[in-house]
């Protein structure tokens, strides 16, 4: 049966108990939301640093995505009986917020009040993995939008397809002097950028941010080839083809007769 304490409503912090028992084997529980994981990381670093002897793990929220902040954390429910854990110590972190933190940061005021290390601060994502998710989308094209744009059931359906491989699908559609009324936004399109003042450099500066890029021959397409690499670059193809504009090897999609879940397929490739 595990030993359990919560330093912040004791007298003796988290350091002195590992001490005072000799344990070899600690649990973290800490059952907070993201930013307070971002923040604690640090502190819960230098615990372990101070004791290079004592095998520690980080409990948290199942569930909700922390495990990535953390490799090897280990997710529980609420329902779970910390005295029954396989741990010497088992350690609930309460990590609150204080009016008398002016001082100290929350991470600090944790070191000092619950942990009794040195302070220690910042914000930290240890093991997570940043891909950029932010997929640029433009379904319209100023001239011969008929030879070019996807009808609205197809676009919806590439518009899903993005979201379901856990990309972020943004609209990178300016209407500028030349807008073609026709190209009106679809109802299914949830972010866009119609409505920021049209400049070639904010077209640029988006697209050369965006970790892959979807879309119709328009000029957003071609400022997408020259800022973006070749390989995270898929053309919506219908009565012109990728070869009349460029002979690198670009991803090529027929919205004539589109293959259900072609584009997700290729996201999760990158």
């Amino acid at each position: 049966m595990a030993l359990v304490v919560e330093p912040l409503r004791q007298e003796k912090k988290l350091h002195d108990v590992i001490l005072k028992t000799k344990a070899k084997k600690v649990l973290i529980f800490f059952w907070h939301g993201l930013g307070d994981l971002v923040m604690f990381i640090k502190p819960f670093e230098k615990l372990k640093e101070l004791h290079p002897n004592v095998h520690f793990d980080l409990g948290i929220v199942r569930g909700i995505g922390q495990e990535e902040i953390y490799k090897g954390a280990i997710g529980f429910t609420s329902d779970v009986k910390l005295e029954d854990q396989n741990y010497d110590v088992v350690a609930k972190i309460h990590f609150p917020m204080s009016e008398s933190q002016d001082k100290n940061t929350k991470g600090e005021w944790c070191c000092i009040h619950e942990l009794g290390i040195p302070p220690v601060a910042g914000h930290s994502i240890k093991d997570c993995p940043t891909p950029n998710r932010l997929v640029g989308v433009h379904f319209n094209i100023t001239c011969l939008p008929e030879s070019c744009n996807p009808d609205e059931k197809v676009a919806q359906n590439i518009w899903t397809e993005i979201k379901s491989a856990g990309m972020i699908p943004i609209e990178t559609h300016f209407e500028h002097i030349f807008h073609n009324p026709e190209n009106k936004k679809f109802d299914f399109v949830d972010c866009t950028v119609r409505k920021v003042k049209p400049r070639v450099s904010t077209l640029a500066g988006l697209l050369a941010n965006c970790g892959a890029f979807v879309g119709v021959v328009s000029g957003n397409f071609h400022v997408a080839m020259a800022v973006m690499p070749i390989n995270r670059i898929c053309l919506l193809e219908k009565d012109f083809t990728a070869p009349m504009f460029t002979k690198e090897k670009i991803k090529r999609v027929n919205i004539k007769n589109y293959t259900q879940g072609e584009i997700e397929k290729w996201l999760q490739t990158l």
